[in-house]
């Protein structure tokens, strides 16, 4: 009898305990989840129900504490808030490459200290330029690589061509395990680039359309092909002076370490996760062009607003009548689309690219892997939200930085990152991820870009 009691006295003192240490009352969590259910009109069993919120509880408390830090990354309730990171990978991210081998330090430092970065542009956006399609959505299926491809191809050809087209996901997806790549069990995107190659195009999105699923019945269509490329490049490992010396000269595709939860969780500023691998890379996307600046001032580089329900600040997680205090955000869904809007300007000159073009191999350019179930579509529309929204505006500014080596301290220099998960995540679908700061998340460290020449 005695025991009973003790055990349930120890039981009321742990649940009091974790209770006061919560970072929100329980009716927040549950009005804030409730809320973000409404605004991205997602339903449960009701088995599932419990687990979700669990989750979502779980995540709320990590964007309040990230955020209570002050870091120039701001997190958010965003469209993964009710999956864990171990959900996260699995689905959209996948088995991480490793690529070690691709890093050649004594190369990196070479480059960086023989390239005259003067010549290049200060800032560069190349949706600025016409030369970048809306943002897409690879769905449960990781397919990023292929995502990845077809925009540094789609680039490649406005830049060549001045008409921008959107290129098939599924082309690549349905033809090219031979150069190794496997569908939504992922793949590189310079073995993509190398089908290009041998295969004389690539299909429209039109006329080849995604469909988020492993398939090796291929339909290419040579009467439907929309863009065709003749090389690629990869940029020097390790040296984001190279990967800033061909984004002057066009969108390039990289991979990145995107396995955290804070990358999961990004709503905007600049990103920067101290725990980032440069080796070990699980993600596909593209750089579109970098600027610099801090996000308060008033000579706006990239500005991209948003229709959000709540706060969009931090400080407080606002949801329906209840608010919650804290230092984390609440995302609803994005409106308007991926393109966004710069003052850097952008040229196609090209200055000093940092390795020999290929066609032969492929490069390390890589992408997770990942099953699940398909949904969705690759157009990038935006799903309305179905509570009353406020805009709120996120804008990052332009010094005119060249930002010319890696550097371990702190800076406002970012790259300018279109993702592939529709454009109700991060910034309208795109990330300024930190740029200088001794390859964050291995951005330079396994990238290439396509020629048309």
């Amino acid at each position: 009898m005695f025991s009973t009691k003790f055990a349930i006295a120890c039981c009321m003192v742990l649940l009091a305990v974790a209770t006061a240490n919560a970072a929100f009352t329980e009716r927040q969590y549950q009005d804030t989840f409730i809320s973000w259910m409404q605004t991205n009109n997602v339903k449960y069993a009701a088995t599932e129900f419990n687990t979700r919120f669990a989750i979502f509880k779980a995540n709320m408390d990590y964007v309040q504490k990230w955020n209570a830090k002050g870091s120039t990354t701001v997190l958010g309730l965003n469209i993964f808030a009710d999956i864990s990171n171990e959900e996260y990978r699995r689905i959209y991210l996948g088995t991480k490459m490793d690529a070690s081998s691709l890093l050649d330090v004594r190369a990196a430092r070479h480059f960086d200290r023989t390239f005259n970065v003067l010549a290049l542009n200060s800032t560069v956006d190349w949706r600025q330029k016409g030369a970048v399609t809306a943002v897409k959505n690879q769905a449960q299926c990781g397919s990023c690589w292929s995502f990845s491809t077809t925009g540094s191809i789609e680039g490649a050809h406005q830049i060549a061509t001045g008409n921008l087209v959107a290129l098939s996901e599924q082309n690549l997806m349905d033809c090219s395990w031979a150069e190794g790549n496997m569908g939504c069990d992922g793949g590189l995107m310079g073995a993509a680039m190398e089908y290009v190659i041998k295969n004389g195009g690539i299909d429209t999105e039109a006329s080849y359309p995604y469909r988020a699923v492993s398939s090796k019945n291929c339909r290419y269509n040579a009467t439907n092909s929309g863009a065709t490329i003749t090389s690629y490049a990869n940029v020097t490992s390790g040296s984001e002076v190279s990967l800033m010396s061909f984004a002057n000269n066009g969108p390039v595709s990289v991979a990145i370490d995107a396995s955290h939860n804070s990358f999961q969780l990004y709503q905007s500023g600049i990103y920067y996760e101290p725990e980032c691998s440069t080796t070990e890379l699980d993600h596909g996307v593209l750089v579109v062009g970098y600027g610099s600046g801090p996000q308060s001032s008033s000579t706006t580089a990239t500005t991209v607003t948003s229709s959000t329900t709540g706060s969009a600040t931090s400080g407080t997680i606002t949801s329906g009548n209840s608010t919650a205090s804290g230092s984390a955000s609440a995302t609803g869904s994005s409106s308007g689309s991926s393109s966004g809007s710069s003052s850097g300007s952008s040229s196609g000159s090209s200055s000093g690219n940092s390795t020999a073009s290929s066609s032969g191999s492929s490069s390390g350019s890589s992408s997770g892997s990942s099953s699940g179930s398909s949904s969705g579509s690759s157009s990038g529309q935006t799903a309305s939200s179905s509570s009353s929204a406020t805009t709120a505006t996120t804008t990052t500014t332009t010094s005119g930085s060249t930002g010319s080596s890696s550097t371990g301290g702190g800076n406002e220099n970012f790259w300018i990152v279109k993702n592939s998960w529709g454009p109700n995540w991060g910034l309208q679908g795109y990330i300024l991820m930190s740029k200088d700061r001794n390859n964050n998340c291995g951005i330079s460290t396994s990238a290439c870009q396509p020629s048309t020449n």
